[in-house]
């Protein structure tokens, strides 16, 4: 443990402030640039004045440039710290219809972590990510109501522009389940998807440029949108897994067991890491 000396020298009031209202629940914080004297609150948008956001990766970030402070605990491992969590895992088959994954995916948001997709002897295969998901457009309910999760995860590696065998694999789901509306809205979509492939090209003929296309927010069609889980070992330490979590911009890492290194064991998430930190406030 630190020293009060210590931990007034080291960390602000703000800091252990805004760290217990993340441990609290709170995902984002809004913290006043400017202000007329110390701050009662510092969740919430009222009066005036500029304002910045301060999430739990800011806050993992400033404990990891003071982890000299905290030699005793940063090389110890998320084991024995006992960081891996392994009771609430959210997980998935990939033969289970994407509907089952919904409520996980609502507890993944609240989380910011994301749903496991394992197979059935444990092995994890893959994630369904609520940000990635997102990120896919109006079409993700329609992939999300007819789809498997394995397929879903293949609608979320190509940023919602699928191989046509999962578009029409859509298709038909919309079609069978009589969702009419949806399924004109996949067809709209896929028309302005079409009309839009055909401008770039011409254009990039024109401009004697090779043809790509690039969906407007998600980065280049057809490009895989996610990379391999971000995993670590129940031997990690604690600052080898701050340094892979944020070199990843990744709010958790799943945790792979030591004997079966593909079999899921656990997660550790930044609100795990923060209250290490916290702890050793005390």
């Amino acid at each position: 443990m630190l020293t009060n000396a210590e931990a007034e020298c080291s960390v602000s009031d703000y800091v252990l402030e805004a760290l217990d209202a993340v441990l609290s629940g709170a995902q984002v914080l809004a913290v006043p640039l400017r202000s007329g004297g110390r701050k009662k609150q510092l969740v919430g948008g009222g009066g005036g004045g500029d304002f910045c956001w301060l999430t739990q990766e800011d806050l993992v970030r400033y404990f990891l440039n003071s982890i000299s402070l905290f030699s005793h605990v940063a090389g110890r491992s998320v084991s024995s710290l006992g960081l891996v969590r392994a009771d609430d895992l959210l997980t998935v088959q990939p033969h289970e219809a994407a509907l089952s994954a919904v409520p996980l995916l609502r507890r993944a948001i609240a989380t910011e972590t994301a749903v496991a997709v394992v197979d059935d002897d444990g092995h994890l295969v893959g994630e369904i990510s609520p940000a990635l998901l997102a990120s896919c457009g109006e079409t993700a309910a329609a992939a999300i109501a007819t789809l498997s999760v394995a397929d879903l995860m293949a609608y979320i590696d190509y940023f919602g522009s699928p191989p046509e065998h999962i578009l029409r694999a859509i298709k038909a789901g919309l079609k069978s389940k009589g969702l009419d509306a949806m399924l004109e809205l996949v067809e709209n979509e896929t028309v302005s998807s079409f009309s839009f492939s055909s401008s770039s090209s011409s254009d990039d003929e024109t401009h004697g440029r090779a043809a790509k296309l690039r969906r407007p927010s998600s980065g280049s069609y057809g490009r895989r949108s996610t990379e391999e889980p971000v995993v670590c070992s129940p031997a990690s330490s604690l600052v080898a897994v701050m340094m892979q979590a944020l070199a990843h911009r990744a709010s958790y890492l799943w945790v792979l067991d030591e004997d079966d290194d593909s079999r899921l064991a656990g997660i550790v998430t930044f609100v795990d890491v923060l209250r290490v930190f916290r702890e050793q406030l005390q």
